[in-house]
């Protein structure tokens, strides 16, 4: 089975919520007609157990939200790509990843990397190969300050150092263990008995964990309960800040989007098609409030960073229609279908424009 097969099954559906699966219905044939209404009446897709999560420190600046059950955490993942692990990229695998060195399977008489250390090996070599063609080139600008080398000579020499750079990069191009990484664990990731302790949890965004109480009830904890644990009661901006950060949130998963925070390209989020086993997300979206404004150094800085990334930024502008109080007042009953609908998003694409790209 191919990798895009396998990853299309694991990850079949796009939120924790599973549609039910009906038999097919003949409309003429009256036993059809019984075993659907059968079917329909005796199944639900809802959760046997709502997911336990667990909030450290209450009320602090940064909270973290955790999901510290091994079941729960890979069901919202392959279930929506919820939640981030704590000692992963993305998928919590530390535990996998852990169990893999300490076993003593090997691939082709090697060790199986794992995709943090391919990352980790590949950096790892192209800031070796950088090194080493900039040698080159303080070696070439030293012989041309002393006058000692023809043009001629330069293009020989040149030619010569491509080779041998070239010879380099494929001499360190296959993935290797990576030199001076030590194997060894520490003691306290073993408990009495010797075994593994599982010591990653999945930790949620604060919106991330709204959607899962209020837009998909699965989690053991209600939305008053959650903003209460959250957010301080004496910081009104926070709360602000919350609510329209998942109003953004909200809109783009009820379109379809995945999800996920955009801290790594000075955004709010990112936004995938499917999911990141599938493809690179597309595009960049930045919360901002209607009624704000940001210098113009801003959004260049911002609009630089994600066009380097190769990704386009939008900026989801977020309108209050009631008061910022009642707002609060919705949130502090409980009541965010209120908050909702008393918001609207305005979304702007903003593109660099670069005269030598953009004639046409």
């Amino acid at each position: 089975m191919s990798k895009r097969t396998a990853n299309a099954l694991r990850y079949k559906y796009p939120l924790p919520v599973h549609p039910l699966v009906l038999p097919e219905l003949i409309v003429h044939n009256p036993i059809s007609w019984a075993v659907w209404l059968y079917q329909y009446v005796r199944q639900c897709n809802a959760l046997a157990e709502r997911i336990s999560v667990t909030i450290t420190p209450e009320g602090n600046a940064f909270p973290h939200i955790e999901v510290r059950d091994p079941t729960d955490m890979m069901y919202l993942w392959d279930n929506g790509f919820f939640g981030t692990g704590q000692l992963s990229r993305s998928e919590p695998t530390w535990f996998e990843r852990k169990q893999l060195e300490l076993s003593k399977d090997t691939v082709g008489g090697g060790k199986q990397l794992s995709l943090e250390q391919i990352t980790r090996s590949r950096r790892q070599q192209r800031q070796e190969f950088k090194q080493q063609r900039e040698k080159v080139e303080a070696e070439l600008l030293a012989l041309r300050q002393q006058g000692v080398i023809t043009p001629e000579e330069e293009s020989k020499v040149l030619e010569r150092e491509r080779e041998k750079l070239r010879a380099y990069r494929e001499s360190h191009s296959s993935l290797k263990e990576l030199p001076g990484d030590d194997t060894s664990l520490p003691d306290d990731i073993f408990d009495d008995e010797g075994n593994l302790r599982r010591l990653e949890a999945l930790e949620l965004l604060p919106v991330e964990a709204l959607f899962l109480t209020y837009a998909l009830p699965i989690l053991d904890i209600s939305p008053k309960e959650l903003i209460d644990s959250i957010i301080s009661s004496d910081d009104p901006a926070a709360l602000d800040r919350l609510l329209m950060h998942y109003t953004a949130y909200h809109h783009y998963r009820s379109q379809g989007w995945c999800v996920r925070s955009g801290i790594k390209f000075g955004c709010d989020y990112i936004l995938y098609k499917r999911g990141p086993p599938f493809q690179h997300a597309e595009f960049c979206v930045q919360v901002l409030d209607s009624e704000d404004s940001k210098p113009y150094t801003w959004y260049a800085s911002t609009a630089r960073v994600c066009g380097g990334a190769s990704k386009t930024l939008i900026l989801c502008y977020v309108t209050r229609n009631s008061s910022p109080e009642q707002t609060r007042r919705w949130a502090a009953d409980g009541k965010l279908a209120d908050v909702l609908s008393s918001m609207s998003v305005g979304e702007v694409v903003y593109r660099r424009w670069v005269p030598g790209r953009n004639r046409d």
